[in-house]
């Protein structure tokens, strides 16, 4: 029997390490090695404009060397490179049956990490940030068999975001929501249980900084008001 495609489309930086992490604590889940995107027969394919949505991508042959990497003795076959969130329409036509896993993080909190990480100009981090939340919307919008939410509510509540999980793809009743990760953030890459880090990474925005993601943040308001999310004043 075919295994159950599972996708988690979640930008850089806004936790989806830690929720593949998380997902991969179920004995029924097969991840692969590290984001698909990353893998030696694809990468020269896939890290070529990544984030070029008009670029397209060879998914039958993608497809077929990932199906190397997975167990299929497990029912879920997972992956989570971040560039497939403005694929997401490709990856639903050529992996049947597939489902999404839709999560955003608070703008501020990716833009700090993009800036942090990548090295990124503030300008282009607000961009990103922006762009990521909309098409994320259009994503929760357009795809069918999709579970959405928020790094947010994953921290707020591992043990709630693990019901919520199993409810959608009941195969995954008995992932651990008190396991610990290694993973990078802000602290550096440190082992610990699911922790939410946003008020240490806002906090590391200076009131300049604010004010400058504010003057792109404010006039797309509307793409952080679709998931919740304020403006936060620079004072």
């Amino acid at each position: 029997m075919a295994g159950q495609f599972l996708f988690v489309l979640c930008p850089p930086y806004c936790g989806s390490t830690l929720l593949w992490k998380l997902l991969a604590t179920s004995e029924r889940v097969s991840a692969l090695p590290k984001e698909g995107q990353f893998l030696p027969e694809v990468e020269p394919i896939m890290r070529e404009r990544p984030w070029d949505r008009d670029n397209a991508l060879p998914w039958r042959d993608i497809r077929a060397a990932w199906e190397q990497y997975w167990d299929h003795s497990k029912p879920i076959l997972l992956e989570k490179s971040p560039p497939n969130i403005v694929r997401a329409q490709a990856i639903a036509e050529y992996f049947d049956p597939a489902q999404f896993i839709i999560m955003v993080r608070n703008p501020y909190a990716h833009a700090e990490g993009l800036m942090r990480r990548n090295e990124w100009p503030l300008r282009r981090a607000a961009h990103f940030a922006l762009m990521c939340l909309r098409t994320q919307a259009e994503n929760a919008a357009q795809l069918s068999n999709t579970l959405v939410f928020t790094y947010e509510d994953l921290v707020a509540d591992p043990v709630d975001a693990c019901a919520q999980l199993a409810a959608f793809q009941p195969a995954l009743d008995d992932m651990d929501p008190r396991a610990s990760f290694e993973v990078h953030s802000v602290d550096g890459t440190v082992d610990r249980q699911i922790t939410d880090l946003n008020e240490k990474k806002i906090a590391a925005l200076s009131p300049e900084q604010l004010d400058e993601l504010n003057s792109f943040f404010e006039p797309g308001e509307d793409a952080l008001k679709h998931w919740g999310y304020e403006i936060i004043p620079a004072s």
